[in-house]
Formats: structure tokens, sequence, C-alpha cells
């Protein structure tokens, strides 16, 4: 007797990382705790729906600080910000609450301990994703570089035995970047790893 081949659903869409999750319970408790508005530093999420129950609730959404009062209380967004952010944040006297993913911190902290330790770091990512835009922003200008594409590691101005380390946006999968990775590694064998 044979058996059909077994069959796997997969729902659509999964659901969150826990990431986001926390993120979304930062901004949900921050309205519960100080009432409306509170106003997050870039969309939580993207997705349309929670973003819109959000925004029923009190949260709004600016791309900027320059979009935020100065009497009013802030959030970063799950993807992570720039240092300058933070920065900026304390120079205007505005209260912060801070929903960068433990995991985009994880891999902002590994880009600021390979910098420090005189490694030029390669970003693999997508340019203008707000993590990678907070990831960028976490060492001086020129010490990091963001690679998207195989090809680009071809086109890298750097010395093959230059001391470097890679990161990675944290949300893409292993089987997006593992190419990217693969030419970096044939490329400049002493990269350090993760």
């Amino acid at each position: 007797m044979s058996k059909s081949p077994l069959r796997i659903l997969l729902a659509k869409p999964r659901g969150f990382c826990a990431g986001v999750d926390r993120a979304i319970q930062i901004v949900e408790h921050a309205l519960e705790r100080y009432g409306r508005p509170i106003y997050v530093r870039h969309e939580i999420v993207h997705n349309r729906f929670v973003v819109e129950n959000l925004e029923a609730k009190g949260a709004i959404f600016v791309d900027e600080l320059s979009e935020v009062p100065d009497d009013a209380k802030v959030i970063f967004s799950a993807h992570g910000v720039p240092k300058s952010v933070p920065a900026e944040t304390k120079r205007r006297d505005l209260f912060y609450l801070d929903a960068t993913c433990p995991l985009v911190s994880k891999v902002h902290n590994k880009a600021q301990y390979q910098q420090r330790n005189g490694r030029h770091i390669l970003l693999i990512g997508h340019e203008g994703h707000p993590e990678v835009v907070g990831t960028m922003g976490q060492v001086p200008d020129g010490a990091i570089t963001l690679v998207e594409t195989v090809d680009d590691v071809a086109r890298l101005d750097i010395p093959n035995d230059a001391p470097l380390s890679y990161v990675m946006q944290t949300t893409l999968s292993v089987d997006d970047t593992a190419a990217i990775v693969e030419a970096l590694r044939a490329r400049f064998p002493n990269i350090a790893e993760r």
C-alpha cells in the first residue's frame, strides 16, 4: 500500500517575529500608560492593519523627529535608528522609548565592536530600508559599506586583505543572502564572521 506524499501548508501571513510583537506591545502599553498621542518614528511594522489599529488608539507615525512636538513622547520602531536619533531626542529633552528589536540591537553592537577593532563593515541589506539606515548610522561615515547583490561584491573598492567584517539585515533569510556571503568569503578569505 503506497502512501500519498505528505503535504505541508504554510499559513500566509505567518505572523510577526518576536521583535515586532515586542514593539507593538511597547506602543500599546505606552498608549495605556501615557495616553494619546504617542509618536512613533517610522511604522512599527510593515502591516497596514496593525498600523491603522494603533493609529485609531492614538499612535502618530512620523518619518523624522522634526515632526514630533517638543512636549511629546516618542517611540523608535523595531527596525532601530541611527545613533543620531536618540542623541537628538536627548538634545530636545524628549521622553522616548526604544522598541528596537533585540536582534537588530545585536547587529548594531557587532558593527560598533568590529569598527572599534579596526575592521571595515560590509552590511548585507537593502538600501533605504529603515533597519539598514539604522545600522549604517551606528558607526562613523565611511566605516560601513552596503552590499545588496553578488555583483556588488565584485565592485567593492577594498583590498582583498583588508580587515573586514560583515553583518546582515535581520529581515533577510539565509537563502536570500547565501550567495552574497559565499562571494564575500571567496573574495575576502579573512573576513570576520558573526
